[in-house]
């Protein structure tokens, strides 16, 4: 139930970083790269945190 829990959580926060990009008065190129970045730091946490729940588990 963790689990899903934090996945729900970090999947909200992906789409509420999404939306707010889409409507920032910014140029699209500066969107996408911020995206990029954004969903690029949520891969290396999960990763983190997989390797740590991995570590744990031997």
């Amino acid at each position: 139930m963790k689990a899903h829990s934090f996945f729900a959580l970090m999947t909200g926060l992906a789409v509420g970083a999404v939306v707010g990009m889409l409507f920032a008065p910014e140029s699209g190129e500066n969107s996408r790269a911020k995206l990029k970045k954004a969903v690029q730091d949520c891969l290396d946490e999960l990763n983190v945190e997989e390797a740590e729940e991995d570590e744990k588990a031997e």
